[in-house]
């Protein structure tokens, strides 16, 4: 399971690089997608990359934290990515579908999107580019860390990184067939 508090703990900068060879790799977050970037030695999905790319640039854009200790991060990625692609084979985002298929995926996502709150009331914040400030307040007292260890998740919106705005829809064009020049 991946130690969220501990990642970012780490003094070392967290930003992501892209694969040379995208599709290559396995996501090693998931387990379940082709890699296009990595952190550090870690190889993932444009899904799971903000959950490890903590430093990147307009991280807050992309993803948030949210309280959801039912579901691992790579499981969550899962569903979040199935919300995503839902939504794009109507040619929606999460953010404005409002009928059918795309509209339940929609409802489901605003769901996650309120585990932000119970996160806010353990640490104080909702934001990526606020965790590390944040993690290093809490104590190291193991059974905290346990407690806090076991439900801090990364939500990704479905938005990209400024250094490549149009990645993640062009991704999920991929994935739903609809591939445009």
């Amino acid at each position: 399971m991946l130690d969220l508090v501990r990642y970012a703990r780490l003094k070392k900068k967290q930003i992501a690089t892209r694969l040379e060879e995208p599709g290559t790799t396995i996501c090693a977050c998931c387990q379940h997608m082709p890699a296009t970037a990595t952190v550090g030695d870690t190889a993932l999905c444009p899904t799971c990359l903000p959950a490890f790319a903590l430093d990147a640039h307009g991280i807050d854009h992309v993803a948030s934290l949210i309280w959801l200790p039912q579901l691992e991060q790579g499981v969550l990625s899962r569903l979040v990515l199935t919300l995503h692609v839902t939504c794009a084979r109507q040619s929606v985002t999460v953010r404005t579908a409002a009928t059918g298929e795309a509209g339940i995926a929609a409802l489901n996502f605003e769901l996650l999107m309120m585990r932000e709150n119970a996160l806010v009331d353990r640490i104080g914040t909702a934001k990526i580019s606020e965790y590390r400030k944040a993690c290093r307040k809490l104590d190291s007292d193991p059974v905290q860390r346990a407690h806090f260890i076991s439900g801090i998740r990364v939500l990704h919106h479905g938005n990209s990184f400024s250094d490549a705005p149009q990645f993640y829809s062009d991704y999920l064009r991929t994935l739903t067939g609809s591939v445009t020049s």
